[in-house]
């Protein structure tokens, strides 16, 4: 996730290796802090609204029919490429 990628760029920092320059780092959540952090992170952006409407919907769908089948609910998530894992 963006906050084990936030912590893994500053330990690498520490260590003096530059990101992108030296190795390239993504997370996934896409977190307000993202884009503030010493280089700002590329991660995948969840649709967070889409995901509790699909699972608030699933819910009362199955309330509504207890012995329905399990379903997998698939929802499109994006790349949102920021200088963490850009070419320089």
């Amino acid at each position: 996730n963006d906050r084990t990628a936030a912590l893994l760029l500053r330990s690498l920092m520490e260590l003096g290796l530059k990101v992108p320059g030296d190795l390239k780092i993504a997370g996934f959540d896409d977190v307000r802090y993202a884009t503030l952090l010493s280089v700002p992170l590329t991660t995948m952006h969840q649709p967070c609204r889409d995901i509790g409407q699909a699972a608030v919907e699933t819910m009362l769908q199955r309330l509504a029919q207890p012995q329905r089948p399990g379903r997998q609910v698939l929802l499109d998530a994006s790349l949102v490429v920021r200088e963490s894992t850009r070419q320089r």
